[in-house]
């Protein structure tokens, strides 16, 4: 009962949860986001053959991005996404190392 009580009073614990409700929010948005970006690129390739590289970078950048606020929100990590460290690289090598 005292962990509750400690955790309950601790102005970290009640950081932590705006901090939560905010990322989660957030993810919310860049589903809608990532809808968009589906719809464009489908456009693209339906327009050109190909996809758009630009896109395509974009897109890597975001699943990073989603990956991390996952991790956050589940408690995998302490370590808060973007804004709070670097936007995730959109290289190819970064995928692979996501993935590891």
């Amino acid at each position: 009962m005292t962990d509750f009580k400690t955790s309950a009073t601790s102005d970290a614990f009640w950081l932590k949860t705006l901090y939560v409700i905010g990322f989660f929010l957030v993810f919310r948005i860049m589903d809608v986001v990532l809808l968009l970006l589906t719809v464009t690129q489908w456009i693209f390739q339906l327009l050109t053959g190909a996809a758009n590289p630009a896109l395509v970078r974009f897109g890597l950048g975001l699943s990073l991005f989603l990956a991390q606020i996952t991790r956050f929100l589940s408690g995998a990590t302490e370590e808060k996404p973007f804004p709070f460290q670097d936007w995730p690289s959109s290289t190819p090598e970064s995928e692979a190392n996501a993935t590891e």
